[in-house]
């Protein structure tokens, strides 16, 4: 399919331009920033970009030498009407369809393997992925996320599979027809919970082989007992039907048996045990060995931004991390607070919208940090379009301080950086997290770090 992207720089669109190109299609696309990452991405490997000002469609078709019906415009769920390139496919009369339909029509037609849920889903998607391309399977795949070593979000391969990483925040999670379907956990994020189980009840009745929860998440297990098919556990529990025993987990890695097999991967947590053990679980449905998938494991490089260590100076340790609903912000802190002795965590709600609706919920993790913990929200980002702002960082932090005094609003990024790395000291962490851009601090955290005088705590 030819298809012109409007807003081809997101996580998403930029995966599916990219297989599209790849598979040999005309493909193009707009974005308001042509110089996001995955735009120089796409343009690095030949996919035409234009300014998101309407002259794109009509300019591509004469650049490409396609006519009206020779190509498709794919827009998203974060594209207004009131965009341009989109004003100008309507004049234009140009078929427009959404990028979940695209990639449901991928996917479908191949041996799905679908990884849904509120947290985790990028980093098991990842996982299995890269287990199943190592092992020789040459999936294809889209996942939210770049995984380290492939250095790519997305990759066609000629083997069966397809992965994905299917997403409930829009509803369009039940378009899937999965061979196998994964739900790592449900809790609030863009969603109420009998929305979330409906949701992913009807992913798994959509599923035609293979479904798998996490053993150690009530909400995913409530949805077992209503499945009216055989439905797989995986976790720590015993009863769980893929079991990690023995775990053993340090700064940068985690080690357990499974079925007597020992594995070990790069990614602390036990949220990352989780991960591996429905990655595992998957290989295994696939056809694959459990010592074949140690081997992928061992050496999976991870994925980026995903407790991705930026570096050390003077000791102090920066950390990002993509976590930006309350299970991932929890899951982030727990494990940094195994291998540091103070944190400086860095939060950037990544909209009005979901920062409104997990107001509560983000509080409650917030106003639960320790006296050795220390908070700066950043603002919450705006992507632009009608979305309302009835809702601040600044309000966030006021209510968070009503129950944990160190925490701040400073309105400034610069005095972020500023105040972390004057008052960080060795063998402290630096936590930041955020979907969006707030992860350009962490360089400028490190830079400022060295050939300051030594703190003491």
């Amino acid at each position: 399919m030819n298809a012109f992207f409007v807003g081809i720089g997101g996580m998403g669109m930029s995966g599916l331009a990219k297989i599209l190109h790849n598979s040999g299609f005309r493909v193009a696309g707009s974005d308001r920033d042509l110089n996001g990452d995955y735009c120089k991405r796409l343009g690095e490997i030949g996919v035409r970009l234009y300014p998101q000002d309407g002259s794109g469609p009509q300019q591509f078709m004469q650049d490409a030498g396609l006519k009206p019906d020779e190509f498709k415009i794919i827009k998203s769920t974060a594209v207004e009407s009131q965009v341009p390139d989109i004003q100008a496919a309507e004049r234009l009369g140009l078929e427009q369809i959404m990028r979940s339909d695209l990639l449901a029509m991928m996917f479908n037609e191949k041996k799905g393997i679908a990884v849904g849920g509120t947290a985790g889903k990028t980093t098991t998607t990842g996982l299995i992925a890269w287990i199943l391309k190592y092992s020789g399977k040459e999936p294809s795949c889209a996942v939210g996320g770049i995984i380290s070593g492939l250095e790519t979000n997305a990759f066609r391969g000629v083997g069966p599979h397809f992965v994905i990483e299917a997403d409930e925040s829009d509803g369009s999670i039940v378009k899937y027809r999965p061979w196998l379907s994964l739900v790592t956990n449900i809790s609030r994020d863009h969603k109420s919970l009998p929305e979330l189980h409906e949701l992913f009840g009807t992913f798994f009745s959509n599923t035609s082989e293979f479904c798998l929860v996490c053993a150690e998440d009530e909400q995913a297990m409530l949805l077992k007992k209503a499945c009216n098919k055989s439905v797989q556990t995986y976790g720590f529990s015993t009863g769980a039907d893929w079991q990690a025993e023995k775990t053993v987990i340090d700064n940068d890695s985690a080690s357990f048996e499974v079925r007597g097999v020992k594995f070990t991967v790069k990614m602390p947590g036990e949220h990352n045990i989780l991960n591996a053990l429905a990655a595992i679980a998957t290989a295994s449905m696939c056809g694959l060995e459990l010592a074949e998938t140690a081997e992928a494991l061992r050496v999976f490089p991870g994925m980026k931004r995903r407790y991705e260590k930026i570096g050390t100076a003077a000791g102090v340790t920066v950390i990002d991390d993509f976590a930006h609903n309350p299970a991932e912000i929890s899951a982030a802190i727990a494990t940094a607070r195994k291998s540091s002795n103070r944190r400086f965590i860095v939060y950037q709600p990544h909209g009005f919208g979901p920062a409104s609706f997990t107001r509560d919920d983000l509080i409650d993790v917030f106003s639960n940090l320790g006296d050795n913990e220390f908070l700066f929200i950043d603002d919450i980002y705006y992507g632009g379009g009608t979305v309302s702002r009835d809702i601040s960082s600044e309000e966030i932090v006021n209510s968070v301080r009503q129950r944990f005094k160190n925490a701040w609003y400073t309105g400034s990024r610069d005095e972020i950086v500023r105040r972390i790395a004057s008052e960080a000291c060795k063998g402290d962490l630096v936590l930041v997290m955020g979907a969006r851009d707030i992860n350009t601090i962490c360089r400028q955290i490190l830079d400022q770090l060295p050939g300051r005088q030594a703190c003491t705590v």
